[in-house]
C-alpha cells in the first residue's frame, strides 16, 4: 500500500495568502465590535432598570406603612436601598424634617406623594372646608410632597405627577389645606395622568371616590457610571400603593 503523496503548496500561492485570516478577522472585529458594546450597555441599563424599579417599589412599600421621607434617617435608608446607583442630597439635623433636599450631586432624584381625589362640592372633604371655597372640587391634589436627590435630573425627567408649586407645606412636605389651596391641586398634566388611571371603569376598575388616597414613589436615574461611547442611560420608575 502505497503513502499517499503530498504536493507542497507553491510559493505563489503563499504569498497570496499570507495573513489572510487576520485582515477576515479585523474586517469581522469591525462590526462585531459596536455590536457587543451595545449588547453590554442595554443588558446594564436593563438591571439598572430592574434595580431602580425594585428600590422605588420598596420605598413606596415604606411609605405606606409610614416611614417618614422628610426625615434624614429614611433618606439614608433610600440612599442604602439604592446602593450603587450614586444617590446624593445634603444632609442635615437628624431632629428637624426637609420636604425639599436636593443638591447638583449625583445620578438620582426620588419624589414621595401623597395623592387624594377630592369630589364633588356637596362629598364630605368639601363640606368640610366651609365656608371656605373648595377649589379643588373633582380634582387630585397633593396632601404631602417630598422629594430628594439631585435636582439637575429634573431638565431630563420631571415628576409624572407634577409640582405643587405655590402651596402650603409643612416642614414634612403635609399641604395645609389640600381641598381649598388651588396650587395643591395637581398640575394639568398629572390631573389627566391619574384620571385615565384611576377614574375609569375599564376591567371592571371602580373610580377613586371623595377621600380616597394613593401614596406615590417616583424615581429616576441616570447610568453614566455604566455609559459606553459617551451614551448615559435613564432609567424612571413610578409605583402606587
Amino acid at each position: 500500500m502505497h503513502a499517499a503523496k503530498k504536493f507542497p503548496l507553491s510559493p505563489v500561492r503563499k504569498k497570496r495568502q499570507s495573513g489572510q485570516e487576520v485582515m477576515e478577522f479585523a474586517l469581522s472585529a469591525m462590526l462585531m465590535i459596536p455590536i457587543f458594546l451595545g449588547m453590554f450597555n442595554t443588558g446594564m441599563n436593563l438591571i439598572r432598570s430592574i434595580e431602580v424599579q425594585s428600590v422605588t417599589r420598596d420605598l413606596d412599600d415604606l411609605y405606606i406603612h409610614g416611614a417618614d421621607f422628610s426625615s434624614y434617617s429614611y433618606q439614608q435608608l433610600a440612599q442604602t436601598l439604592a446602593t450603587g446607583m450614586n444617590l446624593q442630597f445634603p444632609s442635615f439635623s437628624a431632629s428637624s424634617n426637609q420636604a425639599t433636599n436636593t443638591g447638583t450631586s449625583g445620578d438620582g432624584i426620588v419624589w414621595v406623594s401623597q395623592v387624594e381625589y377630592v369630589g364633588a362640592t356637596t362629598d364630605p372633604t368639601c363640606t368640610a372646608a366651609l365656608p371656605t371655597t373648595c377649589a379643588n372640587a373633582n380634582s387630585f391634589v397633593f396632601t404631602q410632597r417630598i422629594v430628594f436627590g439631585n435636582s439637575n435630573l429634573t431638565s431630563l425627567k420631571n415628576s409624572t405627577l407634577g409640582t405643587p408649586t405655590g402651596a402650603t407645606l409643612s416642614s414634612s412636605g403635609v399641604v395645609a389645606n389640600p381641598a381649598t389651596d388651588a396650587n395643591a391641586k395637581l398640575p394639568s398634566a398629572g390631573q389627566t395622568y391619574m384620571t385615565n388611571l384611576w377614574q375609569t371603569t375599564a376591567n371592571g376598575q371602580s373610580p377613586l371616590v371623595d377621600g380616597q388616597t394613593a401614596y406615590v414613589v417616583e424615581s429616576f436615574f441616570q447610568t453614566s457610571n455604566i455609559s459606553i461611547g459617551g451614551t448615559v442611560g435613564q432609567v424612571y420608575a413610578i409605583y402606587f400603593f
